[in-house]
């Protein structure tokens, strides 16, 4: 058997004590983490990135996206700072509204 027909047939035979276990390992917890990284990925903007960084920063680093990565997030990620890495991650987590400001803001 594969490892995912292991994995499929001990779901199947007690699925509570597979949950339970999942759970206890922290499966479920980096499933929606990975979730939340694909919704950054569909969201990361020019709008959103200006929002975090400030208009320069943030310019630069939408065209780096663009151009460079060819809007692949984990290779954005990976080529810039660990600060800056850390300082998006900590933001996707604990800023609720972030993805309100992936649109262009509302002219005054």
């Amino acid at each position: 058997m594969s490892r995912y027909e292991l994995f499929s047939a001990a779901a199947k035979t007690d699925i509570k004590a597979y949950r339970d276990r999942l759970k206890g390992d922290g499966t479920f917890q980096f499933c929606d983490q990975v979730i939340q990284l694909q919704k950054l990925n569909s969201h990361i903007n020019i709008h959103l990135l200006t929002y975090l960084f400030g208009e320069r920063l943030g310019g630069h680093m939408a065209q780096t996206f663009v151009t460079v990565h060819e809007r692949n997030l984990l290779s954005f990620m990976s080529g810039m700072t660990s600060e800056y890495r850390f300082f998006i991650l900590h933001e996707l987590k604990n800023n609720e509204q972030l993805f309100l400001h992936s649109y262009p803001p509302e002219k005054k």
